[in-house]
C-alpha cells in the first residue's frame, strides 16, 4: 500500500480496512464501504458523521493513489455529454469498435433493471454491460409519464417484459416493487412481471437495519408496518459483489443460451466484417 501524505497510523488503518473492502466490493458506492465498515466495528454508526467521514478519507485516499478512482461509483453526478466527431474516419472507427448485436431480440424474454437509486447502476456496471441490460432509476416514484411509455413499449413488444427490481426494504421501496408499479403499468394498459431481486426476506438476517418508524413522514409507513413490521433495511448494506452476482444469476436464468450462443458468433462474423470494410475504405482515402 503506498505511503499517505502524512497521516496519523489511525487514518492508514482505516484506509487500509477500505482497501480490503473495495479488493472484494469494487466498483462499490461510498455509503456501501460505510456499511461495511459498520458491520466490522470501524465506524460506531451510520449517521452522517460516520459516512461523512469514510467519504472524506476515502477522497484523501484516490488522491493519494492508494486507491484507484474507479473503485467507487457516484452515477448521480456523471456527466452527460453530446457525442461529437473530429472527422468522418473517427466516427467509423469508433461504430465498428463499439458495435454489438443486440443479443435479446432472439430471446424469449425482454429484461430490465430497475432501481430506486441511481448510484446502483455503477455497483451493477459489469454485469448490465456483459449482458446489455436496460437499466432505469425510479427516482423515488416514477413520473406518469415514464410509466405510460414503459407501458406503451410493452403493448408494441412480441415478447414480455420481465423487470428484475432491487431496492431498499423500507416503506417507499417495498410498495414501489410491490403495489404501484405494477398497479400503474397495468392503468396504462402495460404488462409487466416484476421481480424483486434485491434486497428480499432471505437476505435481511445478516444485515444492519434501522427502524422503520424513523420514515414516520413517508405515507406507506403504516402500508409497510402492517405487511413486514417495524425494521427497515437500505440496499446499500447488501455486499455489492453479492448484488451483482445475485442479478447476473436471474437474468441467467431468463436466458435461452443456445440462441444467446448464436447471437455471439453472428456477432463476431459482422464486426470481422465491418472491420474489412472500415480497412478498405482508409486505404481508399490515402
Amino acid at each position: 500500500m503506498k505511503r499517505g501524505r502524512g497521516q496519523a497510523k489511525a487514518t492508514l488503518d482505516f484506509i487500509e480496512a477500505c482497501t480490503e473492502i473495495l479488493k472484494v466490493e469494487q466498483p462499490t458506492s461510498v455509503r456501501a464501504v460505510a456499511y461495511r465498515l459498520f458491520t466490522q466495528g470501524v465506524i460506531p454508526n451510520m449517521g452522517r458523521n460516520s459516512t461523512n467521514k469514510v467519504s472524506r478519507i476515502l477522497t484523501t485516499a484516490r488522491e493519494d493513489g492508494i486507491i484507484p478512482w474507479e473503485w467507487i461509483v457516484d452515477e448521480t453526478r456523471e456527466a452527460e455529454r453530446v457525442n461529437t466527431w473530429s472527422n468522418s474516419d473517427q466516427i467509423i472507427r469508433a461504430t465498428v469498435n463499439g458495435y454489438r448485436r443486440d443479443y435479446w431480440q432472439s430471446q424469449p424474454e425482454w429484461v430490465e433493471v430497475w432501481s430506486e437509486k441511481g448510484t446502483v447502476r455503477g455497483i451493477l456496471a459489469p454485469v448490465l454491460d456483459k449482458y446489455g441490460i436496460t437499466f432505469r432509476v425510479m427516482h423515488g416514484y416514477a413520473s406518469a409519464t415514464v410509466m405510460q411509455d414503459i407501458a406503451s413499449e410493452t403493448r408494441q413488444a412480441d415478447k414480455r417484459l420481465t423487470v428484475l427490481y432491487v431496492g431498499d426494504y423500507d416503506p417507499s421501496g417495498m410498495h414501489m416493487s410491490e403495489v404501484d408499479l405494477p398497479q400503474r403499468i397495468r392503468r396504462y394498459g402495460g404488462s409487466a412481471r416484476i421481480r424483486r431481486t434485491a434486497l428480499t426476506a432471505e437476505d435481511l438476517p445478516n444485515l444492519p437495519y434501522f427502524e422503520a418508524a424513523t420514515k414516520k413522514a413517508d405515507k406507506r409507513y403504516q402500508w409497510f408496518v402492517s405487511s413486514y413490521g417495524h425494521k427497515a433495511w437500505e440496499l446499500d448494506a447488501m455486499q455489492s459483489s453479492l448484488l451483482r452476482d445475485r442479478v447476473e444469476s436471474e437474468i441467467a436464468s431468463l436466458l435461452d443460451l443456445d440462441a444467446w450462443e448464436h447471437a455471439t458468433q453472428i456477432e463476431s462474423a459482422e464486426v470481422e466484417s465491418m472491420q474489412r470494410f472500415y480497412q478498405a475504405w482508409r486505404s481508399a482515402q490515402c
